[in-house]
Formats: structure tokens, C-alpha cells, sequence
């Protein structure tokens, strides 16, 4: 009966023991650094990658509006709200918040009922979007939430809100596509601050006037 043999290779020692235990040394050495050079490198992949894919996205908004009056160009007001994506990569809006001095509003029902005491039915020519949360917009592009421009027919809550404009302050959180999510605010002029998860507040905003 033939048996099979099993030849097993060992690392070939000197002879010398301090000489062996140098290079034993300097083995485990080797394999630490390539163990840190590998998980630096995918490391730097992953940062790469996702600075390639970051979204920045910018609250704006347009006072004005420009039209023809006979030749000349004449200027209107105007009440526009815009969320605008500056980045490199995918921005996905979770949600919206709108102060009006302080107060948060949950739709341009209760922003009109606190500005200008006025009603839905005062706010001819509004051009609103409704729902914003779950939005995606793509870089270098731009979301309007809600436009009201000056027409020839005079509407004093579309004056009433322009006047008070400056008190208007607004805020969003929003994620990329690795779920890496900011907060942006309007009386803020720092770049938007990375935060864990978009929770949200206790009212958010939705640019519509919702049927009761």
C-alpha cells in the first residue's frame, strides 16, 4: 500500500537566533503596512467617490420680475422661492422649513394668515408646487417651490408679502446618493453642515394651500 507523503515548507531559519527573530520581526512588520496601505487606500476610494457625487444645495429666492411696458423694460415685484443644486452630484430634498418672524408655517395657507391676514382666494396668480419632500434634483439644476409675480392687476397681499420678504427665513435638509445629509439655512452664509440623518422638525413646509 502506497501512502502519500505530505511535504510541508517552513520559512528557512539561519541558524542564528536573534538573526531569526529579526526577520520574523521585519515580516510582521511588512504585513502590518501592507494591511494599513490596503485599508487607507479603499479608504481614500470611498472619499473620493463620494466628493464626486456632493451636492450643495443653495436657498434663493427673486424680488423682481422684468417685463415689456411698451419699449421699455419695466420691473415688478415678484415673491419666488427656489431650492437651486451647486454641486457635483444628486440631491434629494427630505424636507422644508418655513419661518415667518420666528414662526413656523406648514403651507402658504398659514404664511398669507400670518403676513397679510389674508385668505387662499387672495392669492391670485400664485404658481406653487406642493409637495417638495422626496424631490431629487440634479446638479446644476433648480426647483422652484413657489412664484408669484406682479401683474398688471394690483393685488395688495402680493404687496403686503413683498414688503415683508426680510422676515422670511427658511431651511432645508437634504441627501446625496450615499445618504450623506446637510442642513442649509438662509440666515446662515456658511456652507451646509453635514449631519447623521435629515430629522425633521416638529412643522415643515409645503408650498401649496391645502383643501380642508
Amino acid at each position: 500500500m502506497e501512502h502519500e507523503s505530505h511535504h510541508h515548507h517552513h520559512a528557512h531559519k539561519t541558524g542564528i537566533r536573534w538573526l531569526d527573530l529579526g526577520l520574523g520581526l521585519a515580516a510582521g512588520i511588512v504585513s502590518l503596512v501592507s494591511l494599513w496601505l490596503g485599508l487607507h487606500s479603499a479608504h481614500s476610494m470611498e472619499k473620493l467617490v463620494a466628493s464626486n457625487s456632493y451636492p450643495y444645495v443653495e436657498l434663493m429666492r427673486s424680488t423682481s420680475t422684468e417685463h415689456k411696458d411698451g419699449e421699455v423694460n419695466a420691473f415688478g415685484r415678484r415673491v419666488r422661492y427656489m431650492l437651486e443644486n451647486n454641486g457635483v452630484g444628486p440631491a434629494r430634498i427630505e424636507w422644508v422649513q418655513f419661518n415667518f418672524k420666528g414662526q413656523p408655517v406648514a403651507n402658504l395657507t398659514e404664511l398669507l394668515d400670518k403676513c397679510c391676514s389674508a385668505k387662499p382666494s387672495d392669492a391670485r396668480g400664485v404658481d406653487s408646487r406642493g409637495g417638495i419632500a422626496g424631490s431629487l434634483i440634479r446638479p446644476g439644476a433648480m426647483v422652484q417651490m413657489f412664484d408669484w409675480p406682479e401683474t398688471s392687476e394690483p393685488n395688495p397681499t402680493l404687496v403686503a408679502l413683498h414688503k415683508q420678504m426680510d422676515d422670511i427665513t427658511w431651511s432645508a435638509c437634504y441627501c446625496s446618493v450615499f445618504d450623506d445629509c446637510y442642513v442649509t439655512n438662509s440666515d446662515d452664509d456658511s456652507k451646509p453642515r453635514s449631519v447623521e440623518q435629515c430629522t425633521p422638525p416638529a412643522k415643515t413646509f409645503r408650498p401649496d394651500f391645502p383643501r380642508r
